[in-house]
């Protein structure tokens, strides 16, 4: 059996969700967020066109709506995926959804409710930070790029981060977070 090195525990909220989606977004989605900007501004551009030249009250109405939309995709087009997506998972585990991510010796374990995977520590390929969450970006052939959340405060105790951090480092054989100088040799883990 393999050896119980961290564990992390949380109920994943609408916030946390929201935190890891907006992230995310931000990061992986600069293609959309780009192609957002061009057809606000081509719509944009096309309303004033059709104003300047046809004074056609409403087909620059639809248009300049049509703007709006790309323009706010730009910032908030995560908040309806976001959305879609935490409702899915109600579905599929419950209202209240309990991660468990167990850190094994020798593998990483999810459990979410009444399901579970695994995952290898050199499928990990970078991690993303924000205030209350760890997002670990696992990546392995034929499969699609996947973001398994970790929850800083389910940690316990919470002084495990930086050792945890080391750890990952170590496991993965990357470099996933970037650890002070006076830190890197002294884990909490000792592993």
């Amino acid at each position: 059996m393999a050896k119980l090195i961290y564990e992390n525990k949380f109920i994943l909220t609408k916030k946390l969700h929201a935190q890891y989606y907006k992230l995310c977004y931000r990061k992986t989605q600069k293609k959309t967020q780009l192609l957002a900007a061009v057809l606000a501004l081509i719509t944009f551009a096309a309303a004033a066109a059709v104003m300047l030249f046809f004074k056609n009250v409403f087909i620059t109405s639809v248009l300049a709506a049509l703007g709006l939309y790309f323009f706010f995709m730009i910032f908030f087009g995560y908040s309806f995926r976001c959305w879609v997506d935490y409702r899915r998972m109600q579905d599929e585990h419950g209202q209240v959804i309990v991660m468990i991510v167990k850190f094994l010796s020798d593998n990483v374990n999810v459990k979410v409710n009444k399901t579970s995977f695994s995952f290898k520590y050199t499928t990990i390929e970078k991690a993303y930070e924000t205030d209350d969450e760890i997002i670990l970006i696992l990546k392995t052939a034929g499969m699609i790029e996947h973001g398994q959340v970790l929850f800083k405060k389910g940690f316990k105790p919470e002084s495990e981060l930086i050792g945890f951090k080391e750890y990952i480092n170590r496991r993965s054989g990357k470099k996933i977070f970037d650890m002070p100088e006076e830190v890197v040799g002294e884990s909490v883990g000792g592993q």
